[in-house]
């Protein structure tokens, strides 16, 4: 016999009305908008300053990883 899984015709709690199936997290894309002005600055930008841009860009896209991923408590959480 096939396994046959009941699906719900109706959802019992809908929800609000007007909200979105997906919300972008924008604490995440604000640095990841400011990522690409810094990026475009760093290809129209020669030496010293050229390389601290590139250094800048790499710390906002640290952060905006940062903001994306759940804080682990690091080995806080193990348990045995």
């Amino acid at each position: 016999m096939p396994f046959v899984a009941f699906v719900h015709a109706e959802d019992p709690d809908p929800g609000p009305q007007g909200h979105p199936a997906w919300e972008p997290n924008w604490r995440v894309w604000r640095w990841i908008i400011a990522a690409v002005f810094f990026a475009y600055g760093v290809t129209r930008a020669d030496g010293a300053v050229e390389a601290l841009l590139v250094f800048i860009v790499f710390g906002l896209v640290c952060q905006a990883v940062h903001e994306a991923l759940p804080n682990g408590q690091g080995l806080r959480e193990y348990r045995q």
